[in-house]
C-alpha cells in the first residue's frame, strides 16, 4: 500500500542513468509567491473511510463495530485469493456481512499488481460470483495499483543496493506501445466491471499526478503502474502519505502537500480524482491531531470520502477512540485551505523533473533495446487516447 520504496527506488536508478536529480528550478522561491487556494467544495459533508488489512479478528470487537456503526464509517476490506475461492469462509466473509448487516459502505480491496492482465479480470469474475454466493453487498472494487510483481522484485533489489537491478527497472519497463496496450486492457476491465454491477476504483501512487502534471505519461510507465488518465476509473484514491513523504524529503512537508495533490487530481479527472491519507502511527501523524486535521482538509477541500491507512494502526496508535476524533473532522471543515509550503512544491518539482527526464530517456533507451527507438507518451495529447 505504500508507495515510497517504488518512488525512491527509480528516483536512485534514474540518477545513475542521468546524473543526479538536480534542484528544480525556482522550487523554494515558488513557495514564498502567492498560491491559488482550491476552492473549497461542500466541505463539511465528507464520511471517514478506513482501509482494513489485517487477516485477524483481534481488533473487531462489538465495541469497535458499535463505533464504526454510529460513526457511519466507509470500510476498504483487503482479500486475498483464498478468501473468496468457492466456498471460502474466512475473516473477510465475517466482517463483511457484518458491515452488511450495519448498512456501512463496503469496498472490497485487492492488491492487483497487474491491471492489465486477464488474470484481474478472471479476480474480478471471482470476487462477483463469492459475493454472490455468500449473499454479501460490496458497492465496487479498490485494485491497489503498485507496479507488477516484476518491477517489485526489481524495486526490493534496487533498495538492497543492486545497480544492474536499478538499470533493469529503467531499461527493462519503458515501453509506450505496451503502455497503450495495458490502458486499453484496463478501460475493458472497467468496462467488465460495470458490466457485473461493481464500480472499480484504483489507489496509485501520487506521483502519477506529477507525471500529468509534467505532460507525459513516462514515470508510471518506468514503474509499469497504471496509467491516470486515460483509464477511466471510477475513482482514483492518489496515496497522498505525508509520512512517506517526510521520510523523503524532509519534516517541513506540510499539509498543503494534500492541497496540491488535490487540486491535480481534480484538475485532471474531476471528481473521479481523491486521496487517502496516512500513515497513522508514522511521523508527522505519530499523535492524532496532525491526522484530525488533513482529515478536516479534506473535507474542507470537497472530498467525500476520506480513506486513512490503516485501521489497525489507527486503534494501535491512537486507541479504538479515535474513530470518534477522525469521524467528527469528516464534518468540521477549516476555515481556510492550507497552501503548499516551499518544501512541498519542491517535492512536487522533483517528481515533475524526474518524468520529464525518464520521458527524454525513452527514445535511447527503446533503440537500445529493441533497434526502434519510441517516443514517450505525451499527456494529455496521446497516442493511447481514443
Amino acid at each position: 500500500m505504500s508507495n515510497r520504496y517504488l518512488c525512491v527506488a527509480v528516483l536512485a536508478a534514474t540518477a545513475l542513468t542521468l546524473g543526479a536529480v538536480s534542484t528544480p528550478a525556482d522550487a523554494t522561491s515558488r513557495g514564498s509567491e502567492p498560491h491559488t487556494a482550491a476552492t473549497p467544495g461542500h466541505g463539511g459533508h465528507g464520511r471517514l473511510a478506513v482501509w482494513a488489512s489485517s487477516h485477524t479478528m483481534t481488533i473487531w470487537t462489538p465495541q469497535m463495530w458499535q463505533t464504526l456503526a454510529r460513526n457511519r464509517v466507509a470500510l476498504f476490506v483487503q482479500v486475498n485469493d483464498g478468501d473468496y475461492r468457492p466456498h471460502a469462509d474466512t475473516w473477510a466473509t465475517d466482517i463483511i456481512s457484518e458491515a452488511n448487516r450495519r448498512a456501512l459502505p463496503v469496498t472490497i480491496w485487492t492488491g492487483g499488481n497487474d491491471t492489465a492482465s486477464a488474470q484481474t479480470q478472471v479476480e474480478a469474475d471471482e470476487i462477483h460470483a463469492w459475493l454472490d454466493a455468500n449473499r454479501l453487498h460490496a458497492q465496487g472494487i479498490v485494485i491497489d495499483d503498485e507496479g507488477t510483481a516484476q518491477t517489485m522484485a526489481l524495486v526490493g533489489k534496487a533498495m538492497a543496493g543492486d545497480q544492474n537491478a536499478e538499470q533493469q527497472l529503467l531499461s527493462a519497463n519503458i515501453d509506450p506501445a505496451q503502455q497503450c496496450q495495458a490502458i486499453t486492457a484496463d478501460k475493458a476491465l472497467i468496462k467488465h466491471a460495470h458490466r457485473e454491477g461493481l464500480a472499480l476504483d484504483e489507489t496509485a501512487m501520487p506521483q502519477s499526478l506529477d507525471d500529468l502534471d509534467a505532460g507525459t505519461l513516462a514515470l508510471q510507465d518506468t514503474l509499469n503502474a497504471t496509467s491516470n488518465p486515460p483509464a477511466t476509473w471510477d475513482a482514483n484514491y492518489f496515496q497522498a502519505y505525508r509520512s512517506d513523504f517526510s521520510t523523503d524529503f524532509g519534516t517541513t512537508i506540510s499539509s498543503g502537500l494534500i492541497t496540491s495533490y488535490y487540486e491535480s487530481a481534480h484538475q485532471h479527472l474531476g471528481d473521479a480524482g481523491e486521496l487517502t491519507i496516512g500513515v497513522a502511527g508514522l511521523a508527522p501523524y505519530a499523535t492524532l491531531a496532525p491526522l484530525v486535521h488533513d482529515v478536516r482538509l479534506l473535507a474542507t477541500l470537497g472530498q467525500k470520502t476520506i480513506p486513512i491507512f490503516s485501521l489497525e494502526q489507527i486503534v494501535a496508535t491512537y486507541g479504538p477512540e479515535s474513530i470518534n476524533s477522525l469521524a467528527a473532522a469528516a464534518h468540521e471543515p477549516l476555515a481556510t485551505v492550507d497552501q503548499p509550503s516551499a518544501a512541498d512544491l519542491h517535492a512536487r518539482a522533483t517528481y515533475q523533473q524526474l518524468a520529464k527526464e525518464v520521458a527524454a530517456l525513452t527514445p535511447q533507451t527503446t533503440r537500445t533495446r529493441d533497434g526502434v527507438p519510441q517516443q514517450a507518451n505525451n499527456y494529455p495529447n496521446t497516442s493511447c487516447a481514443a
